[in-house]
């Protein structure tokens, strides 16, 4: 059966073995006060952090260099547009188009603080799987249905994705060629129509299957987990890396005049 793989999952950090449910509170800290940063010291302090987690983690260089590089493929069309947008003092004139030093921080501020978050979400979250997520979630109270859904998700969506290319290839053998044209996007609209009904059927023939087994809404993991000393390591430095964010977010420094 095709799973979905994940790289960083295996390794012997004391990130790898901290407490899942801990791990999901630190990121989710962590990513809060991160994505919040607004200033151009606090939003480096968060590329800083992220890259100290990455390193804790022990995460593969370059597997984690091409997640980066997808992130970064997003933030650079950011670069053509948001530095052109803002007012303040000119630096670049393209023609009409006139780059402002405040545009060129304000997008700064973005590459900074989303690599910053990537880096630290992967180090504390891709290196557990998907099943200790789920665990993790649960220990920390979140709703039983958010975390059945959270565990389905993961479960079926390669199964998703194969039943869509069974239909996809259906079409392409009875003539379909994909185009810019409103019959491509009605075929492509039945596909998806198509896809969700038999999403839906299946769903409640694996619900009713496992109810017939006993299923009482309930994941149990037949690992336990207890609180210990480098749990508190791992909480004690990513809240004080959101205190840095935030005390640095509240004294800003001036770093161009």
């Amino acid at each position: 059966m095709q799973q979905i793989t994940e790289p960083f999952a295996t390794g012997n950090s004391f990130i790898h073995a901290a407490h899942p449910g801990v791990r999901i509170g630190c990121a989710f800290i962590y990513s809060l006060c991160g994505a919040l940063a607004t200033d151009l010291t606090a939003a480096t302090s968060v590329l800083f952090g992220g890259i100290f987690f990455a390193a804790a983690a022990r995460l593969p260089f370059f597997p984690l260099m091409r997640r980066l590089l997808v992130v970064n493929a997003f933030i650079f069309f950011l670069w053509i547009f948001l530095p052109f947008s803002r007012s303040g003092a000119p630096v670049l004139s393209i023609g009409p188009f006139t780059a402002t030093l405040e545009g060129i921080i304000y997008t700064a501020i973005i590459t900074l603080k989303s690599n910053g978050v990537v880096l630290a979400a992967t180090a504390l979250l891709s290196t557990m799987p998907v099943q200790l997520i789920g665990a993790g979630m649960q220990t920390l109270k979140l709703p039983e249905k958010f975390c059945r859904l959270f565990l389905f998700t993961w479960r079926y969506v390669h199964v998703m994705r194969i039943e869509f290319s069974k239909m996809h290839r259906a079409a392409v053998m009875r003539g379909f060629a994909p185009g810019t044209s409103l019959r491509t996007y009605k075929t492509y609209a039945w596909l998806l129509g198509m896809l969700l009904v038999r999403s839906m059927d299946r769903a409640q023939r694996v619900w009713q299957a496992m109810l017939c087994r006993g299923f009482t809404g309930i994941f149990h993991s037949l690992n336990t987990y207890s609180f210990c000393k480098q749990d508190l390591f791992l909480l004690a430095m990513s809240t004080l890396s959101a205190a840095g964010f935030i005390f640095l977010e509240l004294n800003r420094v001036e770093v161009f005049r």
